[in-house]
């Protein structure tokens, strides 16, 4: 879909910051951008990402995360960072579901297959 004029660039901005671990700067952009253009799945679900670093913000962070996975389904990168969120809020059944649909979706993707066998091992 069309994205309204400044929302790429706050959405690489915001990235950036993320990059940097400065998530107050990261959510602040990203959120502008996914306001902007909310049916656009990498804005939310970047936001999302810098929303999860704060403990008092990760309610929201699931709903963003939920959004991107609904807008575009075959994106494992996706469900690789909810997966990663209900990990560290401690929902590890949801964590491993999320982690098993992106690797259907993408066998080969690294990041879920060593997050799903670090999971498996702390059992």
């Amino acid at each position: 879909g069309d994205v309204p004029p400044g929302a790429e660039e706050k959405f690489r901005q915001g990235q950036e910051a993320l990059r940097q671990n400065d998530y107050e700067t990261a959510t602040r952009l990203l959120g502008e951008a996914a306001l902007l253009a909310p049916q656009q799945s990498r804005y939310r679900a970047y936001y999302g990402r810098a929303l999860a670093q704060n403990r008092r913000t990760r309610r929201r962070a699931e709903v963003e995360l939920q959004a991107a996975v609904a807008l575009d389904p075959r994106a494992a990168e996706y469900r690789v960072m909810l997966g990663e969120l209900y990990r560290d809020i401690g929902l590890r059944r949801r964590a491993e579901e999320e982690l098993e649909r992106a690797l259907t979706l993408d066998p080969a993707h690294a990041a879920a297959r060593r997050l799903l066998r670090a999971l498996r091992e702390s059992q």
